[in-house]
């Protein structure tokens, strides 16, 4: 019955809680006239008016708040304190004694959102459009919005948005008028099982047997009652005697139990932190880009989680054996390990602060910067060797600057502090690439090893310049040394020339001997001549062209300028360069063509009045002048072309001109005839006639109007 009545008031509890802050269930139990139960600052005790009646007093220190009837399913509200008053027999009255617990924190409805406090784990398992899931040390409960949950000390409660989570106290010793109960701690620190001994004490003349239990522990956890070393659930006290019993119990992290002695209520809070730690110091005097090795000592049996807690920006600190970083380790005796400080090169001078947790526990130390170089310039050395050790002449850059080194493969930059990528190459050598990092003030030398390339070579050629005739050609020699580590195979040609230009890769100046690949070993030369033809038609000026050598890998581009000589020139000679026709008739004289040097594609235009036919016969001539064959140069003499102008009827009496105009791919030449157009005598007759006609008609028309 009494148990069936403390579960009923602690649900008609728990119900009012929905839209409020939870209450939390500190003590529910039957308490004796005269006993106290003790709970954050205040006191309920069980007594008796003169005429028997019950009545539930509660003080806070020496005030009393309320003095309550011991009435059946009364509450007792004061300030954060609340009691349901139960059922009244002669072994005394049942309470249940709830506070508002403190708030912890407030956690993010997501999933693995945790929060761990003196122990318990609160942890958000899933989360629903109208409710989530948390666990409470292992207990798993489902919370809707706005409502909240209660496990043993801890509730939770929910509003939608966040999740709060609160704790309280368990409540204290409790003095019966018949027997009184006493237990020497309420919190123990311990790293393995831990016997709690309780002393148990009668007031009455006559024997007094009372039962023993555990009624809550963490999961995991084991416990039990010993007596002489056996395990008891119930003890009979002498009159007015008492006596000893052990609560012996095995814990698996840090928790409370509670346990029952038959109507006392107690509990132990239990923390498994049993390993002390020991730092020599407390401060030390340092120089900014020092490293300081702090020796730890930790001595005891159990777990050390270490976490560093208050660095410093740009500080390092961890803890180490000398082969690991630690976090979490066992101890068993005593463990030496050593706190390592990084103190970077731009440390403000004045004291640091630095603090890690061990096992929740916070530890530190104060470092006191008296030497800095802040602001200051680091100064990096580069050296660049092969791989056989020997230094090579290359480039670096870094930091937006690109050095060359020396004939010893050294370079030295100054550069602000900070992080950079560092890029090294060297002819022959495969560029590499590095990151360094510069403190304040720093001097650093870094030594960078370039592997020698499998495919790269160097090209040179004898000439880069080519001066030749049209028709003609000239050569230079391309020398190729393979400076990497495989055998490698090139090929020669040339880009940039004019349509009609030629070349050949030859082993000889003349290009008689043409060659396709060619091979070298490492360190070994190979070379080729490349013998460029200019056509017939070439016009003198410069051509910019290149020379390009691919190996494998691996492509090397050389200019090349090809320079043409071609003095050519054209004349016209009219054989009669003044002409005279008939309107309507036509003429024809012979035009002398003339040529120095090469002039290929000679064609003719003319220019004449409107009407005018007028053509040159034959109208283009393929090739004029010097004609290089079989190394011989034959000289072409001039040509004759025929001029025919026909002059239409309508043509008045005049002198006009016929402009001839020669154009070759190497120059031009034109020439102007004169052409007198004379009319025939017929053509005068007839405009004699057109005349007397015409007063004819005029004098016949005049008549006829003046007889009107």
């Amino acid at each position: 019955m009494r148990k069936l009545l403390g579960v009923f008031l602690s649900l008609v509890f728990l119900s009012s809680l929905v839209a409020a802050q939870p209450y939390v269930t500190v003590f529910q139990g039957r308490i004796s006239t005269g006993q106290t139960v003790r709970v954050d600052g205040y006191t309920v005790t069980l007594t008796q008016a003169a005429n028997g009646s019950p009545y539930l007093v509660v003080k806070r220190g020496d005030t009393v708040l309320d003095i309550a009837p011991f009435t059946f399913g009364t509450e007792v509200k004061r300030d954060d304190l609340r009691i349901f008053i139960g059922s009244y027999t002669e072994r005394g009255g049942f309470i249940v004694v709830s506070v508002k617990p403190d708030f912890i924190t407030s956690l993010k409805p997501e999933v693995g959102a945790k929060a761990v406090f003196g122990g318990n784990v609160v942890l958000v398992t899933g989360v629903g459009d109208e409710t989530i899931d948390v666990s409470v040390n292992g207990v798993s409960r489902t919370l809707e919005v706005n409502g909240s949950a209660v496990v043993d000390l801890i509730a939770v409660e929910y509003d939608g948005k966040r999740i709060k989570v609160y704790a309280a106290e368990p409540a204290s010793e409790t003095v019966s008028m018949e027997y009184s109960v006493f237990c020497p701690y309420g919190r123990i620190r311990a790293s393995g099982p831990v016997d709690v001994p309780i002393t148990i004490t009668s007031a009455l003349n006559s024997e007094l047997r009372l039962s023993l239990k555990v009624t809550s522990m963490p999961e995991g956890w084991r416990a039990n009652f010993l007596y002489g070393g056996v395990e008891v659930e119930e003890i009979t006290l002498p009159p007015k005697g008492s006596e000893t019993v052990s609560l012996h119990v095995e814990p698996a992290g840090s928790g409370t139990i509670r346990f029952s002695i038959g109507d006392f209520q107690g509990s132990v809070r239990i923390e498994a932190a049993a390993v002390d730690v020991s730092v020599p110091y407390l401060s030390l005097d340092a120089e900014a880009g020092q490293k300081l090795a702090v020796p730890v000592t930790f001595t005891g049996s159990g777990a050390v989680d270490f976490r560093p807690k208050d660095v410093p920006a740009g500080w390092t600190m961890y803890l180490t054996d000398g082969r690991y970083r630690l976090r979490s380790f066992t101890v068993s005796g005593t463990f030496g390990a050593t706190l390592l400080i990084e103190i970077p090169r731009n440390a403000t001078l004045g004291d640091h602060r630095l603090s890690f947790m061990v096992n929740g526990r916070e530890h530190g130390l104060t470092v006191h910067v008296y030497k800095t170089y802040l602001g200051q310039p680091a100064k990096l050395t580069v050296i660049l060797t092969d791989e056989g050790g020997n230094p090579v002449k290359g480039w670096v850059s870094v930091g937006g600057k690109n050095v060359t080194t020396s004939a010893v493969g050294s370079m030295t930059v100054e550069l602000p502090a900070g992080e950079y990528r560092l890029a090294a190459g060297a002819p022959g050598a495969v560029p590499k690439e590095e990151r360094v990092k510069l403190g304040d003030g720093e001097e650093k030398t870094l030594k960078v090893t370039l592997m020698r390339a499998p495919y790269y070579f160097e090209a040179e050629a004898q000439h880069d310049v080519l001066t030749l005739q049209a028709g003609g050609s000239a050569s230079t020699e391309v020398e190729i040394t393979n400076l990497g580590s495989n055998e490698d195979e090139y090929r020669i040609r040339v880009e940039g020339l004019e349509n009609r230009w030629s070349y050949v890769v030859s082993q000889d100046a003349n290009g008689a001997v043409p060659v396709g690949i060619l091979k070298a070993e490492p360190g070994k030369r190979v070379s080729a001549y490349v013998v460029v033809v200019a056509p017939f038609n070439a016009a003198s000026g410069e051509i910019n062209a290149r020379i390009l050598i691919e190996g494998k890998e691996t492509r090397v581009e050389i200019p090349l300028t090809v320079r043409v000589e071609n003095p050519a020139s054209l004349s016209l000679n009219p054989d009669y360069p003044t002409l005279s026709v008939r309107a309507g008739g036509s003429t024809a004289t012979s035009i002398w063509v003339d040529a120095t040097g090469t002039v290929t594609n000679v064609k003719f235009s003319t220019q004449a009045p409107n009407g005018w036919d007028v053509e040159v016969v034959p109208d283009n001539i393929p090739r004029m002048g010097e004609i290089p064959q079989g190394g011989n140069v034959w000289i072409s003499h001039g040509q004759s072309v025929e001029l025919r102008i026909k002059v239409p009827k309508s043509a008045p009496a005049g002198t006009y001109t016929v402009t001839v105009k020669a154009a070759g791919d190497q120059a031009k030449a034109e020439t102007v005839i004169t052409v007198r157009v004379t009319q025939g005598s017929s053509s005068a007759y007839i405009g004699i006639v057109l005349l007397v006609v015409v007063f004819g008609i005029v004098i016949w028309l005049m008549r006829r109007v003046g007889r009107r």
